[in-house]
């Protein structure tokens, strides 16, 4: 289809990937997050931004799904807000690089679904920012949705009035 297609990770959260994390999209994502090309994820980002989600274009905020704070400085960037960057740009939204914050140091792969829940319980928080607003989390690859979800919860927590996630690629 020409529109990212839905997902069904849990009630009340939409959430949307624009490919399947096959070649060549495969190759782009890991390049762009463990090979240290920030422009891949930028160019990633702009294609998405040519398939926008229909409910995604009516929100107010774009909020990245944050790394670890270690892993971003070891990394050099978060590759889900430079995916994040050209399409805020393109729907002339505001781009909340510090309203969802991460704590620790979990990494997801290699982990089975009930794992990457726990894993990424209670990781997140959000600041008051992010209150009465409609925000579109943006993120490089959804595999089970536990990051998503767990985003999402922190920014209902901090009293967002929807949440929509929209990912680069989604396995499941």
């Amino acid at each position: 289809t020409s529109r990212p297609g839905r997902l069904p990770l849990r009630p009340g959260l939409e959430v949307y990937a624009s490919f399947h994390y096959a070649f060549p999209i495969l190759e782009f994502i890991g390049r762009a997050k463990l090979g240290g090309d920030c422009g891949l994820a930028q160019q990633l980002g702009a294609l998405m931004a040519t398939r926008v989600p229909l409910n995604a274009a009516e929100v107010d905020v774009i909020c990245p799904v944050p790394l670890p704070y270690a892993r971003a400085v070891r990394r050099g960037y978060n590759q889900a807000l430079e995916i994040a960057r050209p399409i805020a740009a393109t729907l002339s939204l505001p781009l909340a690089t510090s309203a969802l914050v991460r704590r620790g140091q979990q990494v997801q792969r290699g982990l089975n679904r009930a794992q990457r829940q726990h894993n990424v319980a209670r990781t997140f928080t959000a600041d008051a920012s992010v209150s009465g607003r409609r925000v579109l989390v943006i993120d490089d690859v959804t595999t089970t949705g536990a990051s998503l979800r767990e985003a999402a919860r922190a920014l209902y927590a901090a009293g967002a009035a929807q949440v929509i996630a929209w990912a680069a690629a989604a396995v499941d």
